[in-house]
């Protein structure tokens, strides 16, 4: 269930301040071996390419910007793309050459083109889901995919299991499918876990239900971080709502503070 109210159960001057630490998350402007990987991106729609260009960049590639078929078929000849994402009318003029063999390719839909979808889920719909281009380019391009879009952040939270009173953590990381509590107390992969942890900026809370799937013992390795990573239990439709929306949001004020020149980005943007 979802609570409303920015007050809930957590002490006035922890939840305050968390908040000013919300956005220091480990920000990922470039892969930690330094080798970035080359995307071809293509539209004539400059403020989607100006939406999209600074999200793929974020997630750590380099990012090859054309606005017409002749652009791109000159960063074709010249670079090496692991992957195009091509507005699907550039796809209809011959002007543009695809390689062989075929690369992955991700068509961007165009209101002026009559190109029917290559085949199911290789269409990027606008308003563009940042949750499912995030997984189309993990599972295409990456050795081991993640499959959701997670958030590295710090927010207050508290969990409990079936008949113990409420510990609070700090939750480290969310997704829409689960989250890592940093914690000192000793778990087991396959407990049952109830948490709550506040949407801060929306005046909502949540309390969700899952199953420990991991634990982290402290080591030098990690700074002698100790926790363990929960998957939720299924969403309903409310849950899924507000989670999704919170995370897109704190991840595009994310983007903004790592990519120069960007501004505010706000979800609005996606809408376009």
């Amino acid at each position: 269930a979802s609570r409303h109210g920015s007050a809930g159960p957590f002490p006035a001057s922890r939840t305050q301040s968390a908040a000013g630490h919300t956005l220091a998350h480990r920000r990922i402007c470039q892969p930690a071996d330094g080798k970035m990987k080359n995307l071809l991106l293509a539209d004539d729609r400059l403020d989607l390419l100006n939406t999209l260009e600074p999200i793929l960049k974020h997630w750590g590639y380099r990012v090859l910007t054309a606005s017409d078929a002749t652009q791109a078929q000159a960063f074709l000849a010249s670079s090496s793309p692991v992957m195009l994402l091509i507005g699907s009318n550039l796809l209809e003029n011959p002007a543009l050459l695809l390689p062989s063999p075929p690369l992955p390719l991700l068509a961007i839909a165009h209101p002026r083109s009559g190109r029917a979808e290559p085949s199911p889920g290789l269409t990027l719909t606008v308003p563009v889901d940042i949750f499912a281009l995030f997984s189309f380019i993990q599972s295409m391009v990456e050795h081991h995919p993640r499959r959701n879009l997670r958030l590295q952040l710090r927010l207050p939270g508290m969990y409990c299991t079936k008949g113990t009173e409420f510990v609070l953590a700090d939750v480290m990381s969310l997704s829409v499918s689960g989250l890592f509590f940093r914690s000192p107390l000793r778990l087991a992969a396959g407990d049952r876990v109830t948490a709550v942890f506040p949407l801060l900026g929306h005046g909502l809370e949540m309390e969700l239900e899952g199953t420990v799937l991991y634990v982290i013992e402290p080591s030098p390795a990690n700074n002698y971080a100790q926790g363990f990573g929960m998957g939720f239990d299924a969403l309903n439709q409310e849950q899924r709502t507000l989670l999704t929306r919170f995370i897109e949001e704190k991840f595009l004020s994310e983007v903004s503070g790592c990519q120069a020149g960007v501004g505010n980005f706000s979800s609005s943007q996606l809408r376009r």
